[in-house]
């Protein structure tokens, strides 16, 4: 059996520079750093989901346009690239990683042996809910014994006038634990 550490959207296009940037979500970086040693030392898988859209996604109707593939936004920040050898990489178009075709493919050759996913990264409230739901959804339909986890201190979403920082993670994670996923 083995575990899985997710590290979703620790890009410079929402941590560091750009419209959707907020630099306080580096402030869970540390942690997620501990959680990548802990998986590497025990030979445990990583995948780092990253935000990549084309100049006319689609997305950019909901949002500004963010992390565009080839420029700096689309890229792991800093903090994490003496780690990106151990990480499997996988690129989205959209709020939900988890409907690319290569996390789908993933599931379907690894969820026999998975007993555990974790889930870290940005937004609390959007990519990192919307891929745990899916998530837990898949499991449950597929009758598989999987945990989905999700640790308070290395998930972190962002502040604006319309949406308030804690307010908006309290709510994603009562909504995630309803839905049967563990909030620690």
């Amino acid at each position: 059996m083995k575990k899985l550490l997710l590290v979703i959207d620790m890009v410079n296009g929402f941590v560091k520079e750009g419209a959707l940037a907020d630099k306080k979500i580096n402030d869970i970086t540390p942690n997620i750093i501990e959680l990548i040693k802990q998986y590497i030392k025990n030979d445990d898988e990583i995948i780092s989901i990253q935000e990549g859209h084309s100049k006319d996604s689609k997305e950019f109707e909901d949002f500004p346009a963010h992390c565009i593939l080839g420029t700096e936004e689309a890229e792991l920040i800093s903090e994490l690239i003496p780690y990106k050898s151990n990480m499997k990489v996988i690129r989205k178009n959209s709020t939900c990683g988890f409907i690319t075709e290569d996390f789908r493919k993933y599931m379907e050759e690894n969820q026999n042996q998975l007993e555990e996913v974790v889930l870290t990264g940005c937004c609390t409230d959007l990519c990192v809910m919307n891929f745990a739901l899916p998530l837990k959804t898949y499991i449950n339909e597929h009758n598989l014994n999987i945990k989905v986890k999700i640790y308070k201190n290395a998930v972190e979403t962002y502040d604006s006038p319309i949406h308030k920082r804690d307010e908006y993670n309290d709510m994603a994670f009562k909504i995630m634990k309803q839905n049967g996923i563990e909030i620690q």
